[in-house]
């Protein structure tokens, strides 16, 4: 351990970055690393650096620790999301709209993508009236989801009453497009 100053005491916060006064040894005022002590923008042109030296090692050396250790880097990001979903939606609702309103040709085309898949997917025995009303009688806050998506990467479902059911807006949202059999 350091002398008892800001690196000993992010150490015992557990904090991964702290702060101090005078510039490192190549004169930046940036934040140092705690477990190291090594300030971090000397560490970004150092990673820099080797990145250009030998760019293929790199990648393969980036692509074997997140394959090695993917679970958890996906996990930290539905953790990170889940703290932080008021936010990310207060940030992408507003960008969405704008992005609706510049690119109303490509939103159109999205739209009727969409309702085309669902009329090749709904076969001619589906009945209609069970669909309609399935869709009349989603509950506030919910959308109406296909258990089996019509569009799967693996897997195509119909457009039946069957194949239909009530999630929560944000569950359905994160489901997107995958077939999660239970």
């Amino acid at each position: 351990m350091s002398a008892r100053g800001p690196r000993y005491e992010a150490q015992q916060k557990g904090e991964k970055h702290y702060m101090v006064d005078t510039p490192c040894k190549r004169g930046h005022f940036a934040p140092r690393v705690t477990a190291t002590g090594t300030c971090t923008e000397c560490r970004r042109i150092l990673e820099a650096s080797r990145y250009h030296a030998h760019p293929e090692k790199t990648k393969q050396r980036v692509k074997a620790k997140y394959t090695k250790n993917a679970e958890t880097l996906r996990q930290k990001r539905r953790d990170w999301y889940y703290q932080n979903i008021e936010a990310a939606r207060a940030e992408a609702i507003p960008r969405s709209r704008e992005w609706r309103k510049n690119n109303p040709g490509h939103r159109n085309a999205l739209s009727r993508s969409y309702m085309l898949t669902k009329i090749k997917r709904t076969p001619a025995w589906a009945n209609n009236k069970a669909i309609v009303e399935f869709y009349k009688a989603c509950p506030e806050g919910h959308h109406v989801d296909h258990i089996v998506p019509l569009r799967g990467k693996k897997v195509s479902g119909l457009h039946v009453a069957y194949n239909l059911q009530y999630l929560p807006a944000a569950e359905n949202l994160r489901k997107t497009n995958r077939y999660e059999v239970v």
